[in-house]
Order: structure tokens, then sequence, then C-alpha cells
């Protein structure tokens, strides 16, 4: 619990810088994205059902279309005696920029600083989304690294943790 409310503490501090660093793109705002996001990868139960395995991988999209992406890293803890005994997980931003949604469930996402990879700072991605038929809260988006329509599309499951506004 105390690792959720340090991230979701930081998340709205970065929330409220993010709304006085740069105005947001125009166009259609982000509305059916806001939120938090939960990247989770899709696996078949021995059932046959679908469930979801959430990652350390957080996408945070606001209502003027701003967005940040947090990662989590699990550490250990050591003890004086330097046995590990616990956890503990660092949280940081990794990317952070800018959405402008598109018509045709469509959104530019402009990169305005990639923490991770320096190549992506000040770039462009053209990402495709749909929603899940049974459940809104789980968003399936697809971009491209080359930059053509034909190959390289890559895809991602999320989860909406948290609403926009939620209190």
């Amino acid at each position: 619990m105390k690792k959720f409310m340090f991230l979701l503490t930081v998340i709205l501090l970065l929330g409220v810088r993010t709304g006085y660093t740069q105005e947001a793109k125009t166009g259609p705002k982000a509305g059916p994205l806001v939120g938090m996001w939960q990247y989770v990868e899709e696996v078949t139960t021995a059932e046959g059902d679908k469930a979801y395995i959430g990652k350390q991988i957080f996408k945070t999209i606001t209502e003027d279309n701003t967005y940040f992406v947090i990662l989590g890293v699990n550490f250990p803890i050591k003890e004086a005696n330097w046995e590990e005994s616990k956890t503990s997980t660092l949280a940081f931003i990794t990317q952070q920029g800018e959405i402008e949604m598109k018509e045709d469930n469509t959104y530019l996402e402009y990169i305005n600083n990639h923490y991770l990879d320096k190549s992506l700072n000040n770039t462009i991605s053209n990402l495709r989304y749909r929603f899940s038929e049974e459940n809104k809260n789980i968003l399936y988006v697809e971009y491209n690294l080359s930059g053509t329509d034909n190959d390289n599309w890559i895809s991602e499951i999320w989860l909406r943790v948290i609403p926009y506004g939620a209190k």
C-alpha cells in the first residue's frame, strides 16, 4: 500500500507540474484516454478465460492532453548482516510529452523527453487504439517503429486503473 500511495503522490505532483510547463496541442481533448493506465500482459487461464498480468509500467493521460510514463523497478533491501529481506520499488518517469487526438481512433504522441532513449526526444509517434468490447477499461494500442503503414507494428495492452478525476 505504501508503494501505491507513493506512486500516486508522484503522479499527482507530476500532473500538476505538466499543466504549467506547456500548452497542450490543439485539437480534440483526450477524453476517452484520460486516466492512469497500467501496462498488462494478456494470458489465457487453464479454464480458457482471459486474464491480465500487470507490469510496473504506468501511463497517465491528463485532460490537457499531456502524458507521462512511469516505470517501477524492484530492488532488494539488505539487512545490516547483508541478508536479503525485502524489496522496495523505485519509480521514475521514463517519458513525457503531449498527445493530439485524431479522427478514426488514432492519436499522436509528441515525445518531449524520453529519459531512457534520448534519440526519441522531440519525436512524434502515430498510435492506433481501440477499447475492448467487453470492458472499456482495457485499451489496445499499436504503434509503428518504421513509420510506414505496412510493417513493424507493435501491440500493447493497457488497463485503466484510475479514471481521471476519481476520488
